[in-house]
């Protein structure tokens, strides 16, 4: 991109005394003409550039100039560079050598704040171009090909043009147009299979998305107040997990009163705690894990 060469060519001239256009041109596979362009252009806008005729000649910046004395503030460099660092620390993008380059020019050596562990996107490369796939997806307007795998069980093929990639809770999800569905919809990641990236399905990504609510998912389902008493042995479970609900804590063990949908992955969920819990209400959720604890017991007899 022509802005990406412009800033690079300006890091350069900082960093070196003078440089040839042929150099230059060489640098970064265009002709000479292209980059007196770009010097002209980086003039206009305020960077002193200029050229020296001759034997040892050739493209030099006023001695002493900066980027950052001109472009951003003190305070602005440092949230470029923590913003940078947050990026890197997903694991998912490198911008390490954009973070040194701007370290350099902006003369600061922050202290890297933060560390992300995504393993669950990490353990093998297949999941890593999975992730790239979605990602190229985004920045060069391809619709995404893919099998969706829904709440209900459903199993349905989607063309998405993709906007954005959203990590929220435990999870990664994408964010955009599904062209079944005639709407934006949120997808999670772990739930895509087949995924490839439609490079005959370009689209205009001109259309303002709406507001990101994830609880606008593509499979929105009604809820109803659930109480739940769980034994204190799993106090871990309960604050990771039902933090979106009331929690009280009676000392042996915890109520609870959250929202769920009738679903049978929500009965395969709580039969998960297996006797640290106990659905006290509604009573349609208590007879129905009681069914489902039924037809494990004879899979047993």
């Amino acid at each position: 991109m022509k802005i990406d060469r412009l800033f690079a060519i300006t890091n350069i001239l900082i960093n070196k005394k003078t440089v040839t256009a042929a150099e230059l041109a060489e640098e970064f596979g265009v002709s000479v003409r292209t980059i007196y362009r770009d010097i002209e252009v980086l003039s206009v806008n305020g960077v002193p550039v200029y050229t020296n005729q001759g034997k040892g000649g050739g493209i030099s910046i006023m001695e002493g100039y900066t980027m950052d004395r001109t472009l951003l503030s003190d305070e602005e460099q440092k949230q470029v560079l923590l913003a940078l660092q947050s990026v890197q620390a997903t694991g998912h993008i490198n911008v390490n050598n954009s973070i040194n380059k701007l370290r350099n020019v902006f003369k600061k050596d922050t202290a890297s704040w933060i560390e992300i562990d995504f393993s669950g996107w990490e353990q093998s490369d297949e999941e890593k171009k999975f992730f790239e796939l979605v990602r190229d997806g985004i920045l060069h307007s391809d619709a995404l090909s893919f099998t969706y795998y829904g709440n209900n069980g459903s199993k349905t093929d989607r063309i998405v043009e993709p906007h954005k990639l959203i990590y929220k809770g435990h999870g990664w999800y994408l964010y955009g147009f599904c062209r079944l569905r005639k709407d934006f919809r949120f997808f999670k990641l772990s739930r895509i299979d087949n995924l490839s990236v439609s490079k005959d399905n370009h689209f205009q990504n001109n259309t303002p998305a709406p507001s990101l609510k994830i609880s606008n998912t593509d499979n929105l389902e009604e809820e109803c107040k659930v109480i739940l008493k769980i034994d204190t042995s799993l106090a871990f479970r309960v604050y990771d997990e039902f933090r979106t609900g009331i929690i009280k804590n009676c000392g042996e063990y915890f109520i609870i009163e959250v929202l769920l949908p009738d679903k049978q992955w929500v009965y395969n969920y709580l039969l998960g705690f297996g006797p640290a819990l106990e659905i006290l209400e509604p009573k349609q959720y208590r007879n129905r894990c009681k069914e489902e604890l039924q037809k494990a017991i004879k899979k047993y007899l």
